[in-house]
């Protein structure tokens, strides 16, 4: 419990994630993120977009977490996880992301709203990433090129 409670500040302390989707080709995007308590992942796209475009027509995606400035002297650390992706419909849900969302990524507040969201001025759409693994890599936690695997 004590390792997943460190998972889950290391990936607090992130915004930053990358996401594999697949249609009948591969495809990575970059995404802001945040993250609730039950370790789903919240991110903001237009529909449009590749990697949307295939959460669409299939919700299996890949993704990648870790800060970019790492030295490759120091200890690693960084996340690895698969899970499915969907759009996020519930207001309750829709609401508290946002307010997440804007509060990690300050500078929008006034463009990146529910009321924007739903009368269309912005495109985006709130997605939830659900994990089915995630693959946690911390050689100060487990020792060199140590990790845990947390299933959910």
């Amino acid at each position: 419990m004590i390792n997943k409670q460190k998972l889950f500040k290391y990936l607090s302390s992130q915004n930053l994630m990358s996401i594999a989707t697949w249609d009948k080709k591969l495809w990575t995007a970059t995404v802001y993120y945040v993250i609730d308590n039950k370790f789903n992942f919240y991110f903001l796209s237009e529909p449009g977009t590749m990697h949307c475009q295939n959460i669409a027509k299939s919700a299996q995606v890949a993704c990648t977490i870790t800060h970019s400035s790492q030295k490759v002297t120091v200890k690693k650390i960084g996340v690895q996880l698969r899970g499915k992706a969907s759009v996020v419909n519930n207001l309750q849900k829709m609401r508290w992301m946002l307010a997440l969302w804007n509060k990690i990524n300050p500078g929008f507040e006034k463009i990146i709203t529910l009321q924007n969201i739903e009368n269309k001025v912005i495109k985006s759409k709130i997605y939830q990433i659900e994990p089915e693994v995630i693959k946690f890599f911390n050689e100060e936690l487990y020792g060199p090129e140590g990790f845990e695997i947390f299933k959910f």
